[in-house]
């Protein structure tokens, strides 16, 4: 068993998933793996499809609880938030006594990062359609949050399709978003969908300001609960913060 320090469980949203993975093993620590179930979203935009997902959904914790994962993540903030901000604390709810570890969502886990980082106003890069970034706005702003601006690229891609994307390209919007709202303590991410964290430094670089992306709330937060020290450098300054 490779994760035989902890096997971290996630929910993808989307039918297929490669970019959160594949972000989760280029900075993992050793003896920790992520074990992943999809949903059946291919394109967010769809509200069907959202809907769709959840009756795949006890299924997937289901699956999950069998492989004995130490922590569970539900991803997917268009999902996670689709039926309101009251909703999502019952969502963590009913996870949390379905899976019997400990739990999050992608929008808990990023929100919980930023506040660790002491940001709160914060400038928020998207690729989602107005009506998921009015309820990113809604999530965070009853977090506490100042929401400076939210900024969405509209790729004309579906969900599944966005891993395409180039890194360059992502870097060019989030820093753009960044330099529009000078004022924000950090810029946020809301895709786990994006290659984003190969860009996370050089954007941390060029702001001078911390970079949470969807992706990277993913990867600490399992491990910050779970207690698990580790030195991550050259991707940010939130993974820098395990260290201990």
């Amino acid at each position: 068993m490779y994760g035989w320090r902890a096997r971290i469980g996630n929910i993808s949203p989307t039918a297929v998933a490669e970019i959160f993975p594949y972000e989760f093993y280029r900075v993992a620590p050793e003896g920790t793996t992520v074990v992943m179930a999809n949903l059946v979203i291919r394109d967010a935009r769809e509200s069907s499809e959202v809907e769709a997902s959840w009756a795949r959904f006890d299924t997937a914790i289901e699956d999950l609880t069998q492989t004995h994962v130490d922590h569970l993540t539900l991803s997917g903030a268009p999902l996670v938030l689709a039926k309101g901000v009251e909703r999502h604390r019952e969502l963590l709810k009913y996870l949390s006594e379905r899976a019997g570890v400990p739990v999050s969502t992608s929008p808990r886990s990023f929100a919980d990062g930023l506040k660790h980082l002491g940001a709160m106003k914060l400038a928020v890069a998207t690729s989602f359609i107005a009506a998921h970034n009015d309820l990113v706005r809604a999530f965070l702003r009853a977090d506490g949050f100042d929401v400076l601006g939210i900024e969405s690229l509209d790729t004309g891609m579906t969900s599944i399709e966005k891993a395409m994307l180039s890194p360059s390209q992502v870097f060019r919007h989030v820093r753009t978003v960044g330099r529009k709202y000078p004022n924000a303590d950090a810029v946020l991410v809301t895709s786990s969908a994006w290659p984003v964290l190969s860009v996370i430094q050089p954007l941390e670089d060029d702001l001078g300001k911390p970079v949470v992306s969807s992706s990277l709330g993913q990867i600490w937060e399992p491990l910050r609960t779970l207690g698990i020290k580790c030195k991550i450098d050259g991707y940010g300054a939130l993974l820098r913060t395990l260290a201990g």
